[in-house]
């Protein structure tokens, strides 16, 4: 009967005590903004002519970042201009741009507005589907 009684006081105790906690703790969430595609990303700033092209962001050591690489710079990419925005040589692109998983690969116009983007592996009928639309 003790030993109910102590347990008992020990939860009650433990109870006030994360009332009391949550009470005087933080209420504001953190949000983590997770595989976001940017919505424009001009030629002219990651190194491409003007014109339409396709951009890849990767990291050197991100096997999946070379096989999409290797994939847009094949027949897959309809001769268009690819450029590499390799994380290790410009952290700032990926910053700018809000690239927060690699790799991400986009697909923008003339005018530098992302047509399709794809974080992760690259889907490629939806690819074709998106080059039709710039070529």
């Amino acid at each position: 009967m003790i030993r109910l009684l102590i347990a008992l006081c020990l939860g009650g105790a433990v109870s006030v005590a994360a009332a009391v906690l949550n009470r005087t703790g933080s209420t504001t969430s953190i949000s983590v903004r997770r595989n976001s595609l940017p919505t424009r990303v001009p030629a002219s700033e990651v190194g491409l002519a003007a014109g339409a092209g396709i951009v890849v962001f990767t990291e050197k050591s991100c096997h999946s970042c070379q096989d999409v690489v290797r994939l847009i710079r094949g027949p897959a990419g309809a001769g268009l201009p690819v450029a590499d925005i390799e994380y290790g040589a410009n952290r700032d692109l990926h910053r700018k741009f809000n690239i927060d998983t690699v790799p991400t690969t986009v697909i923008v116009d003339e005018q530098g507005t992302v047509v399709a983007g794809w974080v992760g592996r690259v889907d490629l009928s939806e690819f074709t589907t998106a080059l039709a639309k710039v070529v």
